[in-house]
């Protein structure tokens, strides 16, 4: 019995990082969040629930917007982005 329970403890500690584990904001993620978000009513529960999908928070969202607008090579990929998916 205890030697069940000891598995059963290592299997849930090696899951539990990758169930956890919160997705990198890329260029390409942002500009469809950032998509969606405008196409939505734009109010802080919607944009919580687009973000969530992506498992994101806003906050991580909006510091990633904020990196976008300070750093010109990022904002030149987020608008390369932008323009693959308008081609689509």
């Amino acid at each position: 019995m205890i030697k069940h329970c000891v598995i059963a403890l290592v299997i849930l500690s090696l899951l539990y990082p990758v169930a956890c584990k919160k997705s990198t904001i890329t260029p390409k993620l942002f500009v469809t969040i950032q998509n969606e978000m405008l196409e939505s009513d734009m109010q802080p529960a919607t944009k919580e629930s687009i973000v969530a999908k992506y498992n994101l928070s806003l906050k991580e969202y909006e510091e990633y917007e904020k990196k976008v607008e300070s750093d010109p090579q990022l904002k030149a990929d987020v608008g390369k982005e932008r323009l693959n998916i308008m081609k689509q």
